[in-house]
Formats: C-alpha cells, structure tokens, sequence
C-alpha cells in the first residue's frame, strides 16, 4: 500500500520555549536554516506522501505562510537585484498539496485533537501517517524514515503503527512506553504504559508519536475521553485502544532522533545536522575547542 496523505499537528503553545514560542510557533524554530517542520515534510515526501494536513493554532499562520508563495519578498529581491536568493523558497509550496485546519480555541487541547480534526480529510484513506510537528528521524544516508515505517506497516499486516526507540532505563519515567507481544517476526502494542513508575517499566521502548493509522481510528475517537487527570486527548490512549481491537506493530527507525520540541533537543538537533557538513563540522570543532580552553 502507497501512503499518500499525513497529518501534521502544529497547534501547541510550546511551553517548554517560552518566551520565544509567545511570537513564533515551536514547530518554526529553524533547524540550521529550515524550520524543523519542513524536516518532517520531507521525509514524507520521501516516501511518496502527496498530500499534507497541518494543523494549526487559529491564531498561528505561520506554517501557511511558509509553504505559501511571497509577492512581497519576490518584489524585494527583483527591486535590489538579488532575485536568485528567490529560489530558496520558490518551490517551498509546490513541495506538496497542503491543506491547513486551523485549531479553535474551544477545542480539547491534547495530542489526538489534530487528528479529530482533520477526520474529513483523512476517512476516505486506506492509512495515512500522523506526525509532529517539531521532531524528526535524521537520516544521514537521505533514507526516508517514513518510508521505512510503510514497509514495516505493509509487511507486518497491521491496522495500525507507532514508532518507538530505545531510551536507557533511568529516563523511561518520562515517556509512554510500549508493552510488546510477538507474532510472526514482528513486535506488535499490547498497550503504552505512560510515564511509569521507576523499575516498572514493560520494556525500554518509548513512544515518539509517529504513527500509521487507517480510518477505523476514528470510531475509536468518537468514544474516546479526555485524560482524568490532565483534561487532554491523548493520542497515545487511542494507539493503545487500537491495540485492544486490531493489531499495531511497533516500528523501531534506524536513524537518529531529532526532539526540537525542548530547548536541550532542538539545540542536540541543530548540532547533529551541522556535523554532517563537513565545512560546518570542522568550524564546530574549532568552536568547541576554544569554549574547553575558556573553561
């Protein structure tokens, strides 16, 4: 099966980059010189995705405006000669076709809203994938994780995907982490255990939040209630309920992870992507060595 359409959420408030994310949406925050959303965007592509659903905040257009055409710059750079430095942006929205759905302020805030949210664009799909916004898989041989996460979802048979690595024991108090069953050579949820007590843990396979769904999810949604505790609509509670209905493998990426969604990770991920230039790498080291003698 060909997955051609996925789903972006870029509604949150990014807490966590504040104050920066009071004016700019975290899922914008540059990683080198693209925002980290457009990291995302490519990799669908990649593995042949046509169509892309970003949601966003009603009030953040941010992410429109980036994969929009810009009269205004392109008269700029033709009134002072400079219009090649257009074509850096020139193809940005013909990338795919995109659809924007903005996220009202009335809505229940949480990770599966998006997703609710977008039910009319997505429920005529055979599957399609559900991505955040502000992380990616870094490849450095240009493989497409998602493309990866197709094959995996093709082969295994399964209704439904999430996509975890490998965290050390002491941090998985932090994440969902995935209880496993085997069957016929692949890895399939039994059910996310969210953020578990120390030494409890069913496994050292924490949830990053990309995922392969099939319409049948939205059956699961529309009875699907917010968190007791937080208020919020999980997307890791409708993975598990998934798992209670119909099989979901677990899908383990081969490339690096990139979390740009907490001050530490976007800084790890700007850090990965400039090591792979060798021009940057050997500027880096220059920087890191004169930071160690100043120490």
């Amino acid at each position: 099966m060909q997955i051609k359409t996925a789903l972006i959420t870029a509604s949150g408030f990014g807490t966590r980059f504040l104050p920066v994310t009071k004016t700019i949406q975290k899922e914008m925050l540059p990683i080198l010189t693209r925002p980290i959303i457009d990291y995302v965007v490519d990799d669908l592509i990649s593995a042949g995705v046509q169509k892309i659903i970003i949601v966003i905040s009603e009030h953040n257009m941010q992410p429109m405006h980036y994969y929009s055409q810009n009269q205004r710059l392109y008269s700029y750079l033709k009134k002072i000669g400079k219009l090649d430095q257009y074509d850096q942006v020139n193809n940005l929205h013909q990338k795919a076709k995109f659809v924007f759905i903005r996220q009202p302020d009335v809505a229940i805030y949480g990770t599966a809203t998006p997703l609710v949210l977008a039910e009319n664009e997505l429920k005529n799909e055979p599957a399609f994938f559900v991505f955040m916004g502000d992380d990616c898989i870094f490849e450095s041989n240009h493989q497409s994780a998602a493309k990866q996460m197709t094959q995996v979802f093709n082969q295994s048979q399964a209704d439904g995907l999430v996509t975890c690595i490998e965290k050390p024991t002491s941090e998985l108090s932090k994440y969902g982490v995935a209880k496993l069953k085997s069957k016929n050579g692949f890895s399939f949820l039994d059910t996310l255990v969210e953020k578990p007590a120390p030494g409890t843990a069913p496994s050292n396979l924490a949830n990053i939040s990309k995922y392969i769904f099939k319409p049948n999810v939205f059956e699961i949604l529309k009875n699907q209630k917010p968190d007791d505790r937080s208020g919020e609509l999980y997307i890791t509670d409708t993975a598990t309920q998934l798992a209670k209905q119909s099989p979901v493998v677990v899908h383990q990426p081969t490339g690096q992870y990139l979390d740009g969604g907490y001050p530490l990770g976007w800084l790890k991920a700007n850090l990965t992507v400039a090591w792979e230039d060798p021009t940057l790498r050997q500027e880096l080291k220059k920087c890191f060595q004169e930071l160690e003698s100043d120490a």
